[in-house]
């Protein structure tokens, strides 16, 4: 059995921008693979580069600009995250969503990402990103 299917995997993206750098741009986390369906079940942000002061509106889902289906929209607490040994844990903020379908037909519906809204004033800034999630067959 894939380990994906016999319990809760990570995936860990490195780098994601969160500054404003990364305003308006989807970022990939993980894509889920055709013939399959995937949940995300908490995603954890960790080992800022900088400050994330002013990262004020992130959204994470699938769609062009995450919102689609939503796991979190509008995101406001990454702003507090101000060392660079800070890390946050993230759920969804309701009981109902849709399952991520691997053979949705727009690509932009398998990819579940990160959208920065309004980004961090360090405009480089990055963190990396934690997904934890499983997938199950169609």
């Amino acid at each position: 059995m894939d380990l994906l299917e016999a319990g809760i995997a990570k995936k860990t993206t490195t780098g994601v921008i969160v500054g404003t750098n990364g305003n308006a741009a989807k970022t990939i986390l993980y894509t889920t693979v055709a013939g399959k369906r995937s949940i995300p079940i908490f995603v954890v942000l960790r080992d800022p580069s900088a400050s994330l002061a002013g990262c004020n509106d992130v959204d994470f889902g699938t769609g062009a600009a995450c919102a689609t289906q939503n796991f979190i929209n509008n995101e406001t607490g990454i702003v507090d995250m101000t060392a660079t040994t800070d890390y946050m844990i993230l759920t969804t903020s309701s009981d109902e969503y849709t399952i991520i379908d691997g053979d949705a037909a727009a690509a932009v519906d398998r990819e579940f990402g990160i959208y920065v809204v309004a980004g961090a004033t360090n405009a480089a800034a990055t963190v990396t990103i934690d997904v934890f999630y499983y997938q199950f067959d169609s």
